[in-house]
């Protein structure tokens, strides 16, 4: 049974207003932790980060620290990185390469499977009485897409194919294109004053570009020798944004089948380089994903719910009021390596700590999120109106299709999903959307 209805009502589909204080009531932010981000399927990595066995990398989800790791078998696990008997933090570094896992606080020692494996005087201290089956380490569930390592806290909650849903179906074709995967490098960390919610909604924002992003923009346009983007170009563009599962995806036309996939990091020097890759890869991704999804579609500017943000990027929520960033780059292994450094850097230029689309967009979430701090600004709602019925079902696309490249469309969706969420007792409240494209190719949920 769907629940309708409930405690949080913040969005109204039918004129777009959604009250501001999501924004920064410390009440809803704790309330988030454990209905949002405890239930979720949460990107935490990658597989890459973990290659070899006893591999291990330290992540979140939310604010819970998790130990992302490779056992000695070789099998993936998340473990929250806290030690059963005090809760102290058993793990101090961002990665590194161990069987064990020892509590610097009293010694007791865990396996990278979890298990409870030493303690001094446990026959001493202890009189032989303590049961180490019950303080295992605690584990999430865990799961993998074309090497994306996502992971939950909820016993309950769907399989990770199924919460993805179709969005699957557009993800593939940057995510999931060659037989060999990707790999990511970073991350980049940096925090800012912000609620996470506003870098999530503003990944379907195209609109704000030719705005924000125009000292940016007239500086592309000379380094890469193209026409400055602008809203008439916007207006009349073919593109759409899906929303499916919470997730919102930007869906563009490709000219050609050659065309250079990504914006960041191409330039008038490369772009030949860049055609040429994409030729040779181009027989190899037709038989994953079909000549549609191979020749004609890229994924653009898109977030998975609640919390990935544009590619492998997550934005890890540290209260209201702040946001803590990490910025991967996620590259095709086979990609040479002169075009995964012209990526990797053009991708850290645009989106990075000190990226020049970066602080565009950091100054303006700011602003967002503390408007809803004053004693007047509080009061008014914000207004996500743009496109207001003019958003449907698609005979050929998945999930609710928008008419035109600018629309708020995804951002009163993506409210409309954190609203049954918090106001869900269990996963039998959420509504799921099953599956119903046809997946041409022999590309899998794993690769």
């Amino acid at each position: 049974m769907v629940a309708i209805g409930g405690k949080h009502q913040i969005i109204n589909l039918e004129t777009g207003q959604l009250d501001r204080s999501v924004f920064v009531d410390p009440d809803i932010y704790a309330e988030e932790q454990e209905k949002v981000f405890g239930r979720a399927w949460l990107m935490i990595g990658h597989d890459s980060l973990v290659a070899k066995p006893n591999d291990f990398f330290h992540t979140y989800m939310g604010e819970d620290p998790v130990i992302l790791c490779r056992d000695g078998r070789g099998n993936l696990r998340a473990f929250l990185n806290m030690c059963r008997h005090r809760g102290n933090r058993i793990v101090r570094t961002d990665a590194g390469n161990t069987r064990n896992f020892a509590c610097a606080y009293h010694g007791w020692t865990f396996s990278n499977q979890g298990e409870l494996e030493y303690l001094p005087g446990e026959e001493e201290a202890y009189y032989g009485a303590l049961d180490r089956d019950c303080l295992r380490l605690v584990e999430a569930r865990l799961d993998t897409y074309a090497g994306i390592v996502f992971a939950t806290w909820d016993k309950d909650a769907p399989s990770l194919d199924d919460y993805l849903g179709d969005a699957r179906w557009l993800l593939d074709v940057s995510f999931n294109r060659l037989d060999n995967g990707t790999e990511a490098l970073g991350p980049i960390k940096w925090l800012e004053p912000v609620n996470w919610k506003t870098a999530v909604d503003n990944c379907s924002d195209n609109y704000h570009v030719p705005t924000t992003h125009l000292s940016t923009i007239i500086v592309q346009g000379r380094h890469r020798g193209i026409p400055r983007l602008t809203h008439e170009q916007q207006f009349q563009s073919e593109s759409k944004h899906l929303f499916v599962n919470g997730h919102s995806l930007t869906m563009r036309f490709l000219e050609r089948a050659d065309q250079a996939r990504q914006t960041h990091g191409i330039t008038a020097d490369n772009r030949e380089a860049f055609e040429a890759y994409y030729r040779q890869t181009l027989a190899e991704a037709e038989r994953r994903l079909g000549s549609l999804r191979a020749r004609r579609l890229q994924l653009g500017n898109h977030s998975l719910f609640p919390n990935g943000v544009l590619g492998l990027r997550l934005a890890h929520p540290r209260g209201p009021l702040q946001t803590e960033f990490w910025h991967f780059a996620l590259l095709e292994k086979d990609m040479p390596e002169e075009l995964k450094t012209a990526l990797r850097r053009g991708s850290a230029n645009y989106n990075g700590v000190n990226g020049i689309f970066e602080q565009d967009d950091m100054d303006n979430w700011r602003g967002v999120t503390n408007s809803a701090l004053s004693p007047i600004g509080r009061k008014y709602t914000q207004d996500l109106s743009m496109g207001v019925g003019h958003d449907r079902r698609h005979p050929e696309y998945p999930g609710v299709v928008s008419e035109r490249y600018t629309s708020e469309s995804n951002q009163r969706l993506f409210y409309r999903r954190w609203e049954q969420f918090m106001n869900a007792d269990s996963w039998d409240d959420i509504p799921l959307e099953p599956k119903a494209m046809r997946y041409e190719g022999t590309a899998t949920l794993r690769g």
